[in-house]
């Protein structure tokens, strides 16, 4: 799935991600904030909400260190690739008209919602 940044795509969804992460998702990532602070959206905590389904997808697991710069370069540059945007599709549980927007938005067309990626064998309850 090659993104192109025609008209300023990955803008315009950087843009729709927050609003829905400032909105009705907010109540996700707040549950991770250490501190209060006064930032619109605490990225560390967004990046605990995205390393916890990261690691279901990696045996090698994830930290939400490492994912801090890639939610800051979503959210605050408006660099929004389509792994990134996959991954908080699926770690913030964005389902429906919702979803199908922020990929119309990246990708342009009509929705063009990829397949849900299976559990690993590890993760799958048997």
């Amino acid at each position: 799935m090659a993104v192109t940044d025609e008209p300023g795509r990955q803008s315009i969804c950087a843009s729709h991600l927050r609003d829905l992460l400032t909105g009705p998702y907010r109540h996700v990532w707040l549950r991770m904030v250490d501190r209060e602070g006064p930032a619109e959206i605490h990225f560390s905590a967004v990046a605990k909400v995205l390393a916890r389904t990261a690691e279901r997808d990696s045996p090698d697991g994830a930290h939400h260190r490492g994912l801090r710069d890639r939610v800051r370069r979503a959210l605050a540059q408006d660099r929004l690739s389509a792994s990134t945007l996959d991954l908080f599709i699926r770690g913030f549980g964005i389902r429906g008209p919702e979803a199908a927007r922020l990929w119309q938005l990246l990708l342009g067309g009509p929705a063009e919602i990829p397949a849900p990626r299976p559990a690993p064998e590890q993760a799958r309850v048997r």
